[in-house]
């Protein structure tokens, strides 16, 4: 009898040290140490100077982040303050950045690319439809849109190990970027992201 009680209270605590320590990982995926406007930017990503949960947590939501020499990560998961919702529509408009190539690629709140029936994940600035000055403009809503439309619905992960407010997050990847995005984070070109409508 004592040696059950014993198994039970050491897997007891085994599951909620576990538990805390995914929550720890998952909660340092939204630490940022840079804001610029709504995007966010976390200098530790691809840095040698990470400590180990800053690893882990890149390990986990940074899916292959480069060294940041080579490439450069802003997320954005609310706008003007209010998380991004499923029942929202945005609207993302930018122009050209200072990078080799560079793409924006929405993400539910478990990290992992929404699942969608157009397996439409991301526009790039290769495959943009662009005005003739260069600019652009990608709609991001659950219901179709035309033009250039990413779109979102529910996350692949389990409702219980959501620990965000936002449902989903926009990820903007610069490869090979200019001493701006380097250097100065915090005031380089980035999109803007508005929000249109929710339902």
């Amino acid at each position: 009898m004592k040696l059950l009680r014993w198994l039970i209270a050491a897997l007891l605590t085994l599951t909620l040290a576990v538990a805390f320590l995914l929550r720890s990982v998952g909660a340092n995926l939204g630490a940022t140490s840079l804001q610029n406007g709504d995007w966010a930017i976390n200098m530790s990503v691809g840095s040698a100077d990470a400590n180990a949960l800053q690893r882990a947590s890149v390990a986990l939501g940074g899916l292959l982040g480069s060294t940041r020499e080579n490439s450069v990560y802003y997320r954005i998961a609310s706008v003007d303050g209010e998380p991004l919702r499923l029942n929202c529509d945005y609207r993302i408009e930018g122009g050209d950045y200072d990078a080799n190539w560079w793409s924006i690629t929405a993400y539910g709140w478990d990290n992992y690319l929404i699942p969608n029936p157009q397996k439409r994940y991301s526009y790039n600035n290769e495959n943009l439809a662009r005005d003739s000055d260069g600019s652009w403009v990608i709609s991001v809503s659950a219901q179709e849109k035309s033009g250039d439309w990413i779109p979102i619905g529910p996350s692949g992960g389990p409702p219980w190990r959501k620990f965000t407010d936002n449902d989903f997050d926009l990820l903007l990847r610069l490869y090979t970027p200019g001493v701006a995005y380097l250097e100065t984070p915090a005031s380089a070109p980035v999109p803007t992201v508005t929000l249109e409508a929710c339902r």
